[in-house]
């Protein structure tokens, strides 16, 4: 039900956008999500790897600069790996693992490298890019004590940074390939549920150092143009 309300919100903004503007695209893509915390802190990005669905509205003001809101359906994960100090005796790892649902609404700004329009013969058919932006996001991770076999859950609403670089190329005629991978710097240390306890003398969680996650996604997107606009702007 919280899946369907979030996309219903997605789709209302979207429209409300005025969806069918100039130079407008609507895309939708998948990939994969990975998490970066206490759970998994190199990050190693085998850690559980879970799929990630998303949907999204461009509008690109100019060759160079557009902008983006969308939203993320997700699956996030990650357990403790076995760690040994021979120095330590009866050392304990915190043995600890997490599954969580994702929803992560967000708008960002990109900047293509090459001046860039879907179905334009005047500009590049290939650009990278590189965006930054605001994210707000919901986790309900369900922690797991994996020594006494004991779980709880708890859920948590925050915002995050998002940022990243990705390619676009024009597929065929107005329809676009995107391959981009974006990170989340978040502003809560509870995306892993860990709560800031002590464990046989070991620390479950930093507060003092919030948790992030990331995509790696692929998209197609399809550019929109009314009867009445116009074949060109000036490349900048």
């Amino acid at each position: 039900m919280k899946f369907v309300k979030f996309y219903l919100f997605v789709v209302i903004i979207i429209f409300s956008s005025k969806l069918f503007s100039q130079h407008s695209e609507l895309g939708l893509g998948g990939g994969i999500a990975y998490y970066a915390g206490e759970l998994n802190p190199a990050p190693n990005i085998m850690n559980k790897l879970r799929p990630t669905f998303g949907v999204f509205y461009r509008k690109n003001l100019s060759y160079r600069y557009s902008l983006r809101f969308g939203g993320h359906y997700a699956k996030l994960a990650a357990e403790d790996k076995v760690k040994t100090n021979e120095n330590i005796n009866f050392f304990e790892t915190r043995n600890y693992s997490f599954t969580s649902t994702l929803l992560d609404a967000y708008g960002v700004i990109e900047f293509n490298f090459f001046p860039y329009q879907l179905n334009n013969d005047i500009t590049a058919k290939v650009t990278p890019f590189v965006f930054i932006g605001v994210a707000g996001f919901y986790t309900n991770p369900e922690v797991e004590n994996n020594m006494t076999n004991t779980s709880y859950g708890t859920s948590t609403t925050a915002l995050a940074i998002p940022f990243g670089l990705g390619i676009k190329s024009n597929f065929i005629q107005n329809l676009g390939l995107n391959i981009e991978w974006t990170y989340r710097k978040t502003y809560s240390d509870l995306v892993d549920g860990l709560e800031s306890l002590h464990f046989n003398g070991y620390q479950l969680s930093n507060s003092q150092n919030n948790d992030w996650y990331a995509f790696v996604t692929i998209s197609l997107s399809y550019k929109f143009l009314r009867k009445t606009d116009k074949c060109s702007f000036p490349i900048n």
